[in-house]
């Protein structure tokens, strides 16, 4: 998943020094105040910096609710690995059987009213769509100025920056947990760590070798973040994209645009549902331009546009429903310890359990949950951009926050649950440890706040609805706030840097 205000960075102009030996006068010209400085930058929590802003800069750009989508997604992952971790079988279906004579059935199970609570894989599928749109939008806009030339520069560009802009922050993130691991001596239940700084370095670099191998196959994640599986389908699903592009570089728009329908459709019957949300959001991308700009394209489907065009009222009245179907099948039951039979055997699911194609049955038992959540990625990337009030709620203040630090909130709040939330847990009773292990690690803080005079907090409540897991909620959303912002400075912005200046000097051999 990008954090897309890097289009802005990866659009925007990097100096660097024309010659080694400036680059080496500006490092021995280090100041310690300087240093000094630039930590204290980095360290700083966003609202105490003061931006005035011109009204220019004020106005949202013309994707600055996709910025915002990302965002609101990538909180709601957050939120459902705080959630799944503490509630055993919350994904499951509203009603279904949680344990012994335990169901489903609070309000965070109700369908739409769950997806802050267990919506993860839908925004993973939304990031992927995301991304589809943003990541071909400046290329698909030189193939319809007729720029030849400069398409081939741009796509090469992407080639080259694209592995760099998602994996640099992957692994300067990783380090720096590897480092603080063993600098602060705090233990997690997951993953083991080596028995000094240089071994973990040497295990880490072996990591990294692995992580970054295009073929991988099986787990794809980090072994320092289990979260970052998607990053891998990122760079893969970018470089679809830009491989089909070139390939039909030369093709008409008209017969290109079919043409994208007919691989989407590949992608989306063949098991493909990650990429078919790339390929989803780059042909919804290319038609808004097209209906935007008034681009003589004759579709298909063009009798259809021109009759909403002249039925506003209609229109906004599908699309709202379009909205509220898009949301529900964003809803779906899902689990990684049930069969498919089991997850889907619930009301309307059932129907549409069947109506997933043959090669979703491929014996692994999560495959088939990406059918529809692709299909609710695509509606709701479509009616969002699409209805104004909607549109207007992404394009908000906090909803900008999250989109502008949304992949260094995606990469942290992982290590963040396990180094911060789980101690939460186990002070005020949400967890209890249940292996000799995590007895070992955090039986001295088993309910130690709970069982205080002070804690005024009561027992018992919905199903991850309980007062003493909100409080855990609220105390570790801020701490994941403030570090997704210093990693947004130390990570992800240094990750579109280098990857740009690798570029250049690329292009200077």
């Amino acid at each position: 998943m990008s954090g897309e205000h890097s289009q802005g960075l990866l659009t925007g102009e990097f100096q660097e020094k024309s010659s080694a030996t400036g680059r080496f006068s500006a490092i021995r010209n280090i100041s310690w105040s300087a240093l000094l400085h630039s930590i204290g930058h980095a360290l700083k929590p966003e609202i105490f910096e003061r931006r005035a802003l011109s009204a220019a800069q004020k106005r949202p750009g013309t994707t600055a609710w996709l910025d915002g989508l990302r965002g609101v997604a990538a909180l709601s992952v957050c939120t459902m690995h705080l959630c799944v971790y503490t509630h055993t079988n919350l994904e499951l279906c509203y009603g279904a059987g949680i344990w012994w004579q335990k169901w489903n059935t609070s309000i965070a199970a109700w369908p739409i009213f769950r997806l802050p609570f267990t919506g993860g894989h839908f925004a993973v599928i939304l990031f992927f769509t995301i991304s589809g749109y943003v990541v071909p939008r400046r290329l698909i806009s030189l193939l319809h100025e007729g720029k030849q030339a400069e398409f081939v520069e741009a796509i090469n560009a992407a080639v080259v920056r694209r592995p760099g802009r998602l994996f640099l922050p992957v692994a300067f993130s990783t380090l720096f947990l590897a480092f603080f691991w063993h600098i602060t001596g705090i233990v997690t239940a997951f993953p083991q760590r080596q028995s000094n700084i240089f071994t973990e370095v040497w295990a880490w670099f072996l990591d990294q070798m692995k992580f970054w191998y295009y073929y991988r196959t099986g787990f794809l994640f980090t072994y320092y973040n289990a979260h970052t599986w998607t990053i891998p389908v990122e760079l893969r699903g970018s470089m679809n994209i830009f491989l089909w592009l070139f390939a039909v570089h030369q093709v008409r728009t008209k017969w290109r645009i079919l043409m994208t329908v007919g691989i989407l459709a590949h992608f989306i019957y063949a098991s493909g549902a990650w990429y078919a949300a790339f390929f989803a959001g780059m042909l919804t991308s290319e038609l808004d331009m097209i209906y935007t700009n008034g681009i003589p394209v004759s579709l298909p489907w063009d009798p259809i546009v021109n009759f909403f065009r002249k039925r506003e009222m209609i229109k906004q009245g599908v699309l709202h429903v379009m909205l509220f179907v898009g949301l529900w099948l964003a809803s779906q039951p899902s689990s990684d310890m049930h069969s498919r039979d089991e997850v889907m055997d619930c009301g309307a699911w059932n129907y549409l359990n069947k109506l997933i194609p043959d090669p979703y049955n491929d014996g692994n038992n999560t495959t088939y949950r990406w059918f529809w959540l692709f299909w609710a990625a695509w509606i709701i990337l479509v009616t969002v951009g699409q209805i104004g009030w909607v549109k207007w709620l992404f394009e908000t203040g906090p909803a900008q926050y999250l989109g502008r630090h949304s992949f260094a909130l995606y990469l942290v709040h992982g290590p963040i649950i396990g180094l911060y939330s789980d101690r939460l847990f186990y002070l005020t009773g949400v967890k209890i440890p249940s292996s000799d292990d995590d007895i070992k690690r955090f039986g001295h803080l088993t309910n130690k706040w709970k069982d205080s005079s002070w804690w005024i907090l009561p027992e018992g409540g919905p199903y991850a609805l309980e007062p003493s897991f909100i409080f855990c909620v609220l105390m570790s959303l801020p701490v994941m706030l403030y570090v997704a912002e210093c990693g947004t400075r130390m990570f992800d912005i240094p990750g579109v840097k280098i990857s740009r200046w690798m570029w250049t000097k690329m292009k200077s051999l």
